[in-house]
């Protein structure tokens, strides 16, 4: 399989699905192969940063973290019974990443300031939600998760680092190489799953920085 890369630089497994199509008439199939897309993008960190392009057939898409982030956080909810709005966390979790449809993926090593990603990624989830006819709180809720001042913001930003987390030990590596997820992980139930991630990924590889 080739290894294509877009507009932003990011590694992708195909073209965008939606150019693929000179005009949609329905919003929601328009809306549907925009985000389609997070499909055919790989996580850059692990494919840039850490596994190197050999393993491009074993990486994880977008999609597929965002829906491990919702469904990780609708377990961890319900598990522990805990006040937050699930419905909300559950959305949370699918739409913060929708930016990078269009934004792209940056790494921690991206030479790119907190703030220009943000304006980046606002701009192409306002892109994305243009095509949609009816009123929604998507932005307003990725908006809610970027500022991490609510109680569900900052727990689906926990469930997020635990998520990278809990990836690093399915591709094999010891968990306590990944610091920088880990102390950023403080809610309680988060950091028990960490804990015991940590307990069975003992002795694993160490990750290495490509390049």
């Amino acid at each position: 399989m080739e290894i294509l890369k877009d507009e932003n630089n990011n590694y992708i497994k195909d073209t965008s699905p939606y150019e693929k199509f000179e005009k949609i008439d329905n919003d929601i199939l328009s809306f549907y192969m925009q985000y389609n897309q997070l499909k055919n993008m790989y996580r850059q960190g692990w494919l840039k940063v850490r596994i190197g392009l050999e393993h491009k057939d074993k990486c994880e898409s977008i999609a597929d973290h965002s829906f491990s982030v919702a469904l990780l956080a609708l377990t961890i909810i319900e598990n522990n019974k805990l006040n937050l709005d699930t419905l909300k966390c559950i959305k949370m979790g699918i739409i913060h990443e929708l930016g990078e449809i269009y934004a792209g993926d940056y790494t921690p090593y991206d030479n790119i300031t907190k703030e220009e990603k943000h304006i980046k990624e606002k701009e192409a989830i306002v892109k994305v939600l243009q095509t949609l006819d009816k009123d929604n709180d998507y932005l307003e809720i990725w908006e809610e998760y970027e500022k991490a001042q609510t109680d569900e913001a900052k727990f689906i930003k926990n469930v997020d680092q635990l998520e990278f987390l809990l990836q690093a030990c399915a591709y094999g590596y010891d968990a306590q190489y990944f610091e920088r997820s880990l102390n950023k992980i403080v809610d309680p139930y988060c950091k028990e799953i960490a804990m015991s991630a940590l307990k069975i990924t003992k002795g694993n590889k160490s990750p290495e920085v490509i390049g």
